[in-house]
């Protein structure tokens, strides 16, 4: 059945399809009063609905039934250098299926990407629409967060404190990502640290272990950085999988 995104705001006092999903459900899906849809708030919360009315700007909902979706734990924060072409849009589509919370794009030394100041916003809304069609596809009820674009400084700076922290690192005797997580209890929260396609400076690399992240292996081959991030994504769902 087509689901829909019904921000929780508009769960209060009545759920209704607005702007985008509005125009999507009526205009593209062609939808009518009487059909029945699946929404879902991003938040957790999934439910059963009934078309009532359609306006150009709304769709009027009556929900007949909601249940909650519990997030799965650890909640997981990827930080990634932003690889060219469409290979991001890529690493967001799986990070929603693999349950990812936050997405941190990050621009760093040997990357090959830059953003403007003004054209950071943009990427990041066309980013979050990218994560919410991933979210309509797969079932997936909670949305993620796509942040704007950071440089690798500013990031390590604003990144709160906790949880536990490890870095795909290209470096001799960094010790693998599987001896790092069996020797790590059941953490709240995990943040994994992915570098763009030139991969770190040393000088960076410093930065990443003063800020507490602990240089990891995934093995002797050199791993494109959307491999990279489904393969520690995934090692992190395995090893504390509820």
């Amino acid at each position: 059945m087509d689901r829909f995104f019904a921000d929780a705001g508009s769960w209060k006092g009545g759920v209704a399809l607005r702007g985008d999903e509005a125009h999507h459900c009526v205009r593209v899906m062609r939808k009518k009063p009487g059909d029945r849809i699946v929404v879902f708030d991003g938040e957790g919360r999934e439910g059963m609905a009934i078309i009532m009315e359609t306006t150009k700007a709304q769709v009027t909902l009556k929900l007949l039934s909601s249940d909650e979706t519990r997030k799965p734990l650890p909640e997981i924060e990827i930080a990634v250098g932003i690889p060219k072409g469409k290979s991001f849009d890529l690493i967001l589509q799986k990070a929603v299926e693999l349950g990812v919370s936050r997405i941190q794009p990050l621009m760093s030394a040997q990357g090959n990407v830059r953003f403007e100041a003004n054209e950071a916003e943009g990427k990041r809304e066309k980013w979050q629409r990218v994560v919410l069609e991933a979210c309509k596809q797969c079932g997936q009820n909670h949305l993620p967060h796509v942040a704007l674009p950071l440089g690798l400084e500013e990031y390590l700076r604003e990144l709160p404190p906790g949880g536990a922290r490890f870095a795909g690192a290209l470096l001799p005797g960094a010790r693998p990502f599987r001896e790092s997580l069996s020797g790590t209890g059941v953490p709240d929260r995990v943040v994994l640290l992915i570098g763009p396609e030139g991969d770190f400076s040393s000088g960076e690399y410093r930065a990443i272990e003063e800020a507490g992240f602990a240089g990891v292996s995934l093995g002797k081959l050199i791993l494109r950085t959307e491999t990279a991030v489904f393969w520690m994504v995934s090692a992190v769902r395995y090893q504390f999988q509820q």
